[in-house]
């Protein structure tokens, strides 16, 4: 089976749709959460993961937009907080109660997605190797994916015991065999690893074991601008796609 993962999209329909053209056909598509926030299009994000997806978690900033107690707007900084009310005041009834409807962790089958970590799905950022050793306590399975970070990375619970962490380059492809692993595709919709092309990953699973493969592609970041521009986004966000950060 092959699975599309994707994450952190942030209201960019244009990496998004750059994304699954990319992509080309799946088996199934997994949004490991952050459909809203920063971008200049929730609804129509949130509309094509909510056609596209077979899977769908929450990040924190959707469930920051519809109010819920897990995520309060004092924990974000001033500019993350005023996106979050503007995004929340343009979310449509529909796209609202799809949000509603989501948690920041789930298992499809032997695998589980967490947005930040199995440990804490909602808030923690995995970027250690000691991060994720508490990690690997939380799921049973030998596969997580989780997003957050907005980096491409990968967690390996070796045979030795230790826990290694990797940034993950464009076209870098991983075998587990029979390791335990926790993987991050890296941003769709607002990459920070000073890489501007939009982030997602394909896991391959199949009889003789699973396979994955980081990938990045371009997007047209000034149409992007030009919107959020349009309609008032903060200047921060702004500038911040184009230089990956």
């Amino acid at each position: 089976m092959r699975i599309g993962v994707v994450t952190d999209i942030h209201s960019n329909l244009v990496a998004l749709e750059t994304v699954l053209a990319d992509m080309g056909p799946v088996d199934e598509l997994w949004c490991l959460g952050d459909i809203v926030g920063y971008g200049p299009w929730p609804n129509e994000c949130v509309s094509t993961v909510r056609q596209r997806a077979s899977a769908v978690i929450a990040g924190n900033h959707d469930l920051a937009t519809i109010g819920s107690p897990l995520v309060e707007l004092d924990d974000f900084n001033a500019d993350a907080a005023s996106m979050t009310q503007w995004t929340a005041s343009q979310l449509s009834p529909e796209s609202s109660a799809f949000l509603e409807e989501l948690t920041p962790i789930r298992d499809m089958g032997d695998v589980t997605l967490a947005h930040g970590s199995p440990r804490r799905p909602v808030w923690e950022y995995l970027l250690s190797s000691a991060a994720a050793a508490e990690s690997f306590e939380y799921f049973r399975g030998k596969i997580c994916l989780v997003g957050h970070t907005h980096i491409p990375s990968l967690f390996v619970n070796r045979v030795d015991g230790d826990v290694s962490a990797d940034y993950m380059q464009a076209d870098t492809t991983f075998e587990p065999g029979e390791q335990r692993c926790i993987a991050n595709p890296g941003s769709v919709g607002q990459p920070r690893d000073h890489d501007p092309r939009a982030a997602y990953l394909i896991l391959d699973q199949n009889g003789m074991g699973s396979s994955f493969q980081w990938r990045r592609v371009s997007y047209d970041v000034p149409k992007v601008q030009t919107e959020m521009r349009r309609v008032g986004l903060p200047p921060f966000f702004i500038e911040r796609l184009e230089l990956g950060v």
